[in-house]
């Protein structure tokens, strides 16, 4: 796939636009200036059909546009270097459009080499919600790529965010998403469960306005119609203090109360919470984490006067975040340079992040060699979080005018409870469709 740069050009580039229905497109300035520039969906109203006032869509702002998210995020890293913000209209799914010098964050959308190869044209199924069931069930033969997704899973993903957009939690209520499977060690559950699906959140936003929790499930699903399936998802509305279904709670490991963040801009701010939780007063364990040992992330958090948070979008990064901050890096080489580029993205001296990076009496989720690294002008963060095979994040009334966050890390074993599991689809009177 290419890249298509239409400059003074209106009518070539509304020519791609109609040929390129499901393709790309980065609206920025002729010189470059990332500070307004916006990814767009080819088909969003703001930048097709008859340019508004009389002017031109290829004058002052030129047209960046591919097919393909992954290629406009090298276009972006080699031209740009800043970050390329979504449209606030069309939310275009596909990768973040990080470049060399921006505020990269852990667990970069990419996705993670298969478990297994699978033949084109996988079967899928899905089912629900019914009226009866606020639950959402879908199954495929794979699991939904984030990018450079075949057709199958593209159809199923947007069936997904479909129906999942039926769903409307009560006050009482929170959206349980499982995710069942084999699981990549590369791969995060709450990016296949909830970012792989929709990493905007909008899709989750009225199942997911009170509360939001993720699981990986430690059995398979029951497949639909005896149809066997390699992977499935599980959206369902349960109540507020509904158990894990797959999961229990063996002992804490790190807990803190609330804690201020400040103007938190939004779901890309781990370092912010890092940095946070690394300043705040901490309570842990006086064992941590035995390698091997799975791990669950519980936190509320408490928005701003008159904010309605997403929490769909918020998840990934306090996860991450908060991952960080229990995690220490050992690696000297290279620490005072990754403590200056990461004063240049939070209010921290290049000084106070080098100690902070490496301080271990906190560090209950483990110690790694490298937890962050350098990456173009930024970094990457690479925490050690493959056993983190559940999280929730509860939504809390407002009573100040920054958002705030407290929570626990607790260390899980798996639930055995049976009787807790989903219920069987095959001979329900609600079957699921083959798509």
């Amino acid at each position: 796939m290419t890249v298509r740069t239409f400059d003074r050009d209106d009518v070539g580039y509304l020519r791609w636009l109609g040929t390129h229905p499901n393709g790309f497109v980065i609206n920025i300035l002729r010189s470059l200036n990332a500070s307004t520039a916006r990814l767009h969906q080819a088909s969003c109203r703001t930048i097709g059909g008859q340019p508004p006032n009389g002017g031109t869509w290829t004058g002052q702002y030129v047209k960046v546009c591919s097919d393909s998210v992954g290629v406009l995020e090298d276009w972006a890293r080699g031209r740009v270097g800043a970050s390329i913000t979504r449209c606030g209209t069309c939310q275009p799914s596909g990768g973040a459009l990080h470049a060399g010098a921006s505020k990269t964050t852990s667990s970069v959308a990419t996705t993670p080499p298969p478990a297994h190869r699978v033949a084109r044209g996988q079967a899928t199924a899905i089912g629900g919600p019914w009226p009866d069931r606020p639950v959402v069930e879908a199954w495929a033969d794979d699991y939904i790529r984030f990018e450079r997704r075949p057709v199958e899973q593209e159809h199923l993903r947007a069936e997904i965010r479909a129906r999942l957009k039926r769903l409307t939690a009560a006050p009482d209520q929170i959206l349980q998403a499982t995710f069942s499977g084999a699981k990549h060690p590369a791969a995060d559950v709450e990016n296949l469960a909830l970012y792989y699906i929709d990493d905007t959140g909008a899709s989750f936003a009225k199942a997911a306005r009170y509360g939001l929790r993720f699981e990986l499930a430690t059995d398979r699903p029951p497949p639909p119609t005896g149809r066997d399936y390699a992977y499935g998802y599980r959206y369902e509305l349960l109540p507020r203090d509904a158990p894990c279904r797959h999961w229990r709670d063996e002992r804490e490991l790190a807990s803190w109360d609330w804690v201020d963040l400040g103007a938190f801009a939004g779901a890309k701010n781990l370092e912010q919470v890092w940095l946070a939780l690394r300043r705040h007063d901490v309570h842990v364990a006086d064992t941590g984490r035995a390698p091997s040992a799975a791990f669950a992330v519980r936190m509320v958090i408490r928005p701003p006067h008159g904010v309605s948070p997403r929490l769909g979008y918020l998840l990934k990064g306090l996860v991450d975040g908060v991952v960080c901050a229990f995690q220490a890096h050992t690696d000297r080489s290279t620490v005072a340079e990754l403590g200056r580029r990461v004063s240049n993205i939070i209010e921290a001296t290049p000084h106070e992040i080098e100690t902070l990076i490496m301080r271990q009496d906190t560090a209950v989720l483990g110690v790694v060699p490298r937890l962050l690294h350098k990456r173009g002008a930024g970094v990457i963060w690479a925490p050690s979080d493959e056993r983190c095979v559940a999280g929730e994040l509860l939504a809390a009334e407002s009573t100040g005018p920054s958002w705030s966050l407290r929570g626990r890390v607790v260390e899980l074993a798996p639930a055995h409870d049976t009787a807790a599991k989903p219920e069987a689809v095959t001979g329900s009177p609600h079957p699921a469709t083959a798509i």
